[in-house]
């Protein structure tokens, strides 16, 4: 037994070893070893702390150069309180403090972030550092130390910032150089922060003012000094930027260098496009849909090509926090309402969380970082990008971490008192600097996340390094022992600075990496702006060179490319700034070449490379149409619900009206906003026509209508039906016939009186074969009951276009089957009778087989559990297989929510609170635990009883969802669930059983409204257009934007691919798709929710 208890005991110091001795891609090197003993050390006095200067707690950067051209590289740390340090790297991962020796003296408050440049061109590198000025207690201003070279092996440096007009006074944050104006030498931009954001908010337009301290400003480089051309260049320089982060790079792949700016707060983020005269034009402001919504509180950001396909994209970094009781007990969105206001005044779409925006190639970008699963990582800094296992793709490191988490909503409750606020003054006691201590820490680990390859990204934080709970800000990569791989350098607070070694050459040996460096023209010696391209069969691996990365942070001036396991790189092409290029063939791999500006010519912008085809292109609206929706008042009366229904439309159809072989159109209008007839010309223009006819109903929603001959003689007839979740009852939800007398409407006023219905579809066809066209008018509500299934109507023709109802014999199945949103009628049987395919909100995906005196629900078909909220389906054969296979546009996968079979999205609807008002709470689970969609403040608000169960937000994050409610209240709710939120593609297998897969991950990126059916590619195979979006959903999902227009191939594999790089944009909330002849050419008319439509020229 004894031998046992020693044989056990040794094993267990065997494990404890063994997890001592866990290897890791990056592992910590030790301050003992590094004799880096640099630490930014933060000391709150009366004077400065957390709560008379917002940013105390923001951190500061870390810079990396070879400073000594030696071949290593070196770092430079500044610290916002005491002394900046500057380390030189002697091999092995050990460094001597050189500071003193270097005449760096920067011990001051307050210190931000740094750039390492050559600001004279004497091929030795400088650093530029930014600093609060003119601040109550602090009278900073920004450095710049000139290396002038080597003294005794130690760099030496002089300060000389007056001599070049960069002694700028402001509230710095940040620098970046770049060459804006292709005249060869580097010019600055220098980002600024604003400090009240309290008094500061207000209009939008305040953003074109001039603030001297806040204010962000572009130097433009003249003959050596740095002069001011803010104002003339465009740029805003407003009290209300709040700008934490900055990246240049040449988004639009125009040749010139564009600016992207992160604002902390209410301001919008700014992408500024250079417009190649020396002025640039700020997009975000000028249009919302370009980006769709960004971060709200802005910090660090990264443009750079994270997909390899060419285009650039943009990462920035927010506070969404993703451990549960964090995100409950934490700040979150604006409600709705208050959210429309701030758009009315000025501002665009913002969201508390990560966001990822892919650039599509035409100008606009789709933000996906819900769906690729870097949307919540705490309190988030630096987002350092670069491809850390060299298998050719960027993977992100993420640092983390604040001494004070002051969005905490007891903390804030606790200093909103108004006493305490009195206390708050100007002359603070150290009784006053003790509130500082009730705000809590947030200390938490930073985030590895590997490229997957494909828009996705997979969180390798415990598998690739051994993680710290940390407050860490600035960081860098950077290659330290010239092995190949890069390395990771973090700035943390109050402890020491990180150095993680990357360890790639002994997990990953099988990929290759290529180092360039850069030898530039005169005025640019180290080619600051150049990009490459590395060509490696089909994929495209792009880089620029620009050294501002991240936060308050700056790389040395070389590329490292990771390359995969390959020998050699096909192509390198290597662009400098003003277009000259240079291309090198079969570059072998695992070294580092140089590469000489002298050895480019020509201009890459002037014989780009042809574009693949654009299957769609953009036209000038051909009428004069703007769809009015006013602003959704569903989330005042219900605050808990996820989506609203006011905004569903506008709905188009397609006809030839007056019988000339030409195309009408009649669009549906908004609530008080007529509807319009548009007749087409012998030209392919458009006339309205009857405008008093549809103006006399403009109290409806008209939600959808349907072209056909009710009476049988010839002319085509209109059936218009209204909706919008505004009207419980009364004429604005009477359907509307309007009878087709030789080309003219004339509205019927004597049927569908009895009919009362929230209509989201209506559609012509003959259920019983009898040779005239019947109705199927479909529902999606119960006007202002959350989820209660409506009743659906089959209205039947005597052939003379009179109609009875028929529903109660005809569809005793369909007329209960949900929350419809779509209905198609097509033969899904081969019996020649038409069948229903349906589907809705909160229902599975249904088909009714019609035997022409009845529709029965099919069962046993794989469909039963496809509950989704659905919006859109259509029908075809898609795999020439002779059966018709399905497609539905489902909500999407790119917010917080997931639902599926065993962890679904449930509707719970009861009075919980007996006052006579049903209550619609709504779960779903995150990390395995069933939660409330809705914050305390958005039930609280509903269920006034849960402020008095639950005083704190720390007791309500601590409680799970079965005792948040009464039990008996939960049990007995009416409830509906979701299993299901992407948008599938379902193959029929034969005999009607189908096969669910999931569309292409880009197109699950938004909700899909709408999808029309193409041979686009002329290969006899059909193939698929996608639009969609919804913006009037909860803000605590953000917005689904991310949707412009999705063309998928037919594989002729039973399966569709994503068209990248298509040169059409549908931006906006688009409703619905409808093929039209104009002029004897195909195009899309695309309705857009609140806009003017889209109209699209189909390409030969």
């Amino acid at each position: 037994m004894q031998h046992i208890k020693v044989y056990i005991i040794f094993l267990s110091l065997l494990a404890c070893i063994s997890c001592k001795k866990k290897e890791t891609l990056f592992s910590f090197i030790n301050s003992s070893k590094t004799h880096i003993n640099f630490q930014n050390t933060l000391t709150s006095t009366t004077d400065l702390n957390i709560l008379n200067y917002l940013y105390f707690y923001n951190g500061s950067g870390v810079s990396a150069a070879d400073f000594n051209n030696d071949g290593l590289t070196d770092l430079y740390f500044t610290a916002n309180q005491s002394e900046d340090k500057l380390y030189l790297n002697l091999g092995d991962f050990i460094f001597d403090d050189i500071t003193a020796l270097s005449g760096i003296d920067n011990s001051s408050n307050w210190t931000t972030g740094s750039t390492v440049v050559d600001i004279n061109n004497d091929g030795l590198l400088d650093i530029y550092i930014c600093k609060l000025g003119n601040y109550p207690g602090i009278e900073g201003q920004n450095l710049l130390y000139i290396n002038q070279g080597l003294k005794n092996g130690i760099p030496i440096f002089k300060e000389s910032a007056q001599e070049y007009g960069l002694n700028i006074k402001s509230f710095a944050t940040q620098s970046v150089f770049f060459d804006y104006d292709h005249d060869s030498d580097l010019d600055m931009f220098l980002l600024n922060h604003s400090t009240h954001p309290n008094s500061n908010y207000g209009s939008g337009k305040t953003r074109m003012q001039i603030d001297s301290l806040s204010g962000d400003r572009l130097y433009e480089n003249i003959d050596g000094k740095y002069v001011d051309v803010s104002a003339k260049a465009g740029i805003f320089q407003g009290k209300i930027g709040y700008g934490l982060g900055v990246s240049i790079s040449d988004i639009n792949n125009d040749g010139f260098p564009d600016i992207y700016v992160g604002n902390d707060f209410f301001e919008n983020d700014y992408l500024y496009i250079n417009q190649k005269d020396k002025t640039f034009k700020e997009v975000i402001s000028n249009d919302r849909t370009k980006l769709g919504h960004t971060s709200h509180y802005s910090m660090g950001n990264s443009v750079t090509d994270l997909n390899n396909d060419g285009e650039m994209d943009i990462i920035s970094l927010d506070m969404l926090p993703e451990n549960l009781k964090t995100y409950k007990t934490s700040g979150l969105e604006y409600p709705y309402q208050t959210y429309e206001y701030y758009l009315k005044n000025g501002y665009s779409p913002q969201f508390m969380q990560n966001t990822l925006h892919i650039n599509n190639g035409n100008g606009s970008f789709s933000e996906i970082a819900h769906i690729s699963g870097i949307a919540a990582t705490e309190w988030s800094w630096s987002p350092i990008v670069s491809d850390f296992d060299n298998d050719g793709n960027k993977d992100i490191y993420i640092t983390n971490g604040i001494l004070g988490a002051t969005n905490d909503m007891d903390f804030i409750n606790f200093i909103s008192n108004e006493n305490i606020q009195k206390q708050l003054g100007k002359n603070m006691s150290d009784k006053d600097l003790a509130l500082a201590n009730e705000i809590p820490p947030k200390k938490v680990k930073n985030y590895f996340y590997r490229n997957n390859g494909d828009n996705t990204f997979q969180n390798e934080t415990e598998k690739w390094s051994i993680p710290k709970d940390s407050y860490s800000n600035g960081g860098i990569y950077v290659d330290l022992d010239n092995d190949g791989d890069l390395d990771l350098v973090i700035n943390n607070i109050n402890e020491p600075a990180y150095i993680l070694k990357n360890n790639s050459e002994k997990f990953n040996p099988e990929n290759k990496y290529l180092k360039i460096k850069f030898k530039g023209p005169e005025k640019n010696r180290f080619g600051i702006g150049a990009k490459i391209l590395a060509y490696i069969g089909t994929k495209i691996i792009s880089e620029e060179n620009y050294t501002t990365r991240g936060y308050l942070s700056s790389v040395e001036p070389k590329l490292n490319i990771g390359l995969g396991n390959i020998s050699t790189i096909d192509s390198l092409e290597i662009i400098w700034p003003n277009g000259a290029f240079q291309t090198l063939k079969q570059v072998k791999v695992n070294q580092e070449i140089e590469v000489n500006f002298d050895n480019a010519s020509g201009n890459y912008f002037e014989i780009k490379p042809a574009q693949e085809k654009s299957f769609l292109s953009n036209s000038e609206p051909l009428f004069d149409f703007k769809h009015k929706d006013l602003v959704s008042i569903e989330f005042n009366r219900d605050p808990l619900i996820p989506y609203a229904s006011t905004n569903l439309g506008p709905q188009i159809s397609v006809a030839d009206i007056d019988n000339n072989g030409l195309d009408d159109i009649f669009i549906c209008g908004g609530k008080a906003q007529g509807s319009q007839l548009f007749l087409q010309t012998e030209i392919g223009r458009f006339e309205s026509k009857q405008e008093d006819l549809f103006v006399k109903d403009a109290i409806n929603e008209d939600t959808n209508s349907t072209f056909f001959d009710a009476n049988g003689d010839n002319f085509i007839d209109l059936l218009v039906v209204s909706g919008g979740n505004e009207f419980k009852n009364g004429k604005p939800l009477n359907p509307r016939l309007y009878i087709n007398n030789k080309g003219t409407f004339v509205k019927d006023t004597i049927q569908f009186q009895n009919i009362e219905i929230n209509a989201s579809r209506v559609q012509a066809v003959d259920i019983d074969n009898d040779g005239d066209l019947d109705i199927s008018i479909s529902s999606n509500l119960i006007p202002w009951q959350f989820g209660k299934s409506p009743k659906q109507y089959i209205l039947k023709n005597n052939g003379k276009g009179s109609f009875s109802d028929a529903t109660s014999y005809f569809g005793q199945e369909f007329q209960n089957i949900g929350n419809v949103q779509d209905i198609i009628w097509m033969d899904i049987n081969n019996d020649s009778i038409k069948d229903a395919i349906v589907c809705g909100y909160w229902m599975p995906i249904s088909i009714f087989i019609n035997d022409g005196k009845k529709l029965t629900l099919q069962n046993n078909n794989n469909l039963q559990e496809t509950n989704g909220w659905w919006n859109t389906i259509n029908v075809a054969d898609f795999d020439k297989d002779g059966d018709l296979d399905l497609v539905a546009g489902n909500w999407g996968l790119n917010t917080r929510l997931k639902a599926s079979k065993e962890a679904p999205i449930t509707l719970y609807s009861n009075d919980y609170d007996d006052n006579g008002t049903i209550d619609p709470v709504i779960t779903y689970y995150y990390e395995g635990q069933e939660t409330p969609f809705a914050s305390k403040d958005e039930l609280v608000k509903q269920l006034s009883f849960l402020n008095k169960k639950f005083l704190s937000y720390k007791d309500f994050a601590n409680t799970e969802f079965s005792g948040l409610l009464p039990a008996k209240k939960i049990q007995d709710a009416y409830k509906k669930q979701v299993f299901e939120l992407a948008s599938c593609y379902f193959e029929n297998l034969g005999n009607n059983i189908f096969k669910k897969r999931n569309l292409p991950l880009m197109t699950q990126t938004s909700s899909i409204n709408s999808i029309a059916i193409d041979d686009f590619n002329d290969d006899g195979y059909l193939d698929l257009f996608l639009t969609g979006n919804n913006y009037d959903i909860s803000t605590q999902l953000g917005k689904l934007d991310a949707n412009h227009g999705n063309i998928l191939l037919n594989d002729k594999k039973g399966f569709f691919t994503n068209q990248l790089h298509q040169k059409f944009d549908v931006p906006g909330p688009a409703r619905n798709i409808e093929k039209i002849r104009i002029s004897d050419k195909d195009y899309y008319i695309i309705s857009i929710n609140n806009n003017t439509p889209i109209f699209l020229k189909k390409n030969k």
